[in-house]
């Protein structure tokens, strides 16, 4: 902790913050717009884990907005070694129904790698696949893949 005082003004520093011209997200967060992302590295979890992983650092599986944020996140994977990354998408509830699990919402678009969503083996949700430039593809919600987190 540091502690600065500025004319009578104390300000108090209890974390590192990594401060770009999109934003402020701490440190090992990716800031992109009003968003910070983390690429769970080494964690390898189901998709329910995964999210009360991202859940217990304030945060959401990633949940995708617009088309831009979609390519941001492919590029910034495709510089990481991440292979398959949960996103925040399933159709858990209702067959070919693809919802973001934070908020129940329809999905307003999709970037599936060619043949997907294909439900092979009961695939009900779905993860970036780094073999197909980081398109999506549905898989088992019990296989364990690494989380990737959303705050905003």
């Amino acid at each position: 902790m540091k502690v600065f005082v500025f004319n009578s003004l104390v300000l108090v520093v209890l974390g590192t913050l990594q401060v770009t011209s999109a934003g402020c997200c701490a440190d090992g967060w990716t800031s992109y717009r009003s968003h910070c992302y983390f690429i769970a590295y080494g964690v390898e979890l189901t998709f329910a884990d995964a999210q009360r992983y991202c859940k217990a650092r304030g945060a959401y599986l990633t949940r995708l907005e617009t088309w831009a944020e979609n390519i941001f996140l492919r590029k910034m994977l495709s510089k990481s070694k991440a292979v398959h990354t949960w996103m925040g998408l399933s159709d858990q509830t209702y067959e070919s129904i693809w919802r973001w699990a934070d908020t129940n919402k329809h999905a307003t678009f999709s970037d599936w790698r060619p043949g997907e969503p294909n439900n092979l083996g009961n695939e009900d949700c779905v993860a970036f696949y780094a073999g197909s430039a980081n398109r999506w593809n549905d898989y088992p919600c019990q296989r364990k893949l690494t989380p990737l987190c959303e705050k905003s």
